[in-house]
């Protein structure tokens, strides 16, 4: 009787810590059920997007509508799945930036051969650097993250996980802003 009673406790325990943990398979279907369907993914849907665009049709470009994440502010945003989206912000005058944030994880390349930030500093002291220069430079193109009237950003990962993020004005075409993350 009493190894009956331990096993009863112990089966409880059990389906206790699942319902807590979260391992129901309600939970791993909605887990997976995360991942929205869009036209394109993030980083592809960046390169069609034009920061002249309005949100209804970067509603129809991404395939499906912007929504509002408190957590993130007020702005409109099309999340793809917990560690990627892309959102539309506005500041001022129609000033409108159209950010991606993308998972590094995915972003990473063996090819990519980052700069020291010392070099990176002396070529921005120097003259600067476009981007085509840079992608020479590190062995790869960037990934678009960013777009405003002014300026765009692009993203590097190495295959350690180090981030060089730049931004390059859209008139000059020289970069403004180097920086490792």
């Amino acid at each position: 009787m009493k190894l009956k009673n331990l096993m009863l406790g112990f089966m409880s325990v059990l389906c206790v810590l699942c319902f807590v943990t979260g391992c129901s398979k309600e939970k791993l279907n909605e887990q997976e059920e995360e991942k929205v369907k869009a036209n394109c993914s993030v980083e592809e849907c960046m390169k069609k997007i034009e920061v002249t665009n309005t949100v209804e049709e970067i509603n129809d470009i991404i395939g499906f509508e912007s929504t509002i994440d408190a957590m993130i502010g007020s702005d409109p945003i099309w999340k793809f799945d917990s560690k990627n989206w892309i959102s539309f912000k506005t500041s001022g005058n129609d000033n409108i930036t159209i950010q991606a944030t993308i998972d590094k994880e995915s972003l990473k390349n063996d090819k990519i051969k980052l700069p020291s930030s010392s070099d990176l500093q002396k070529d921005l002291n120097n003259g600067s650097f476009t981007y085509e220069e840079l992608v020479e430079k590190v062995g790869g193109e960037g990934t678009l993250t960013s777009i405003s009237k002014g300026s765009r950003s692009y993203t590097w990962v190495d295959k350690t996980g180090q981030k060089l993020g730049a931004t390059f004005n859209n008139e000059s075409g020289k970069c403004t802003v180097a920086s490792y993350r």
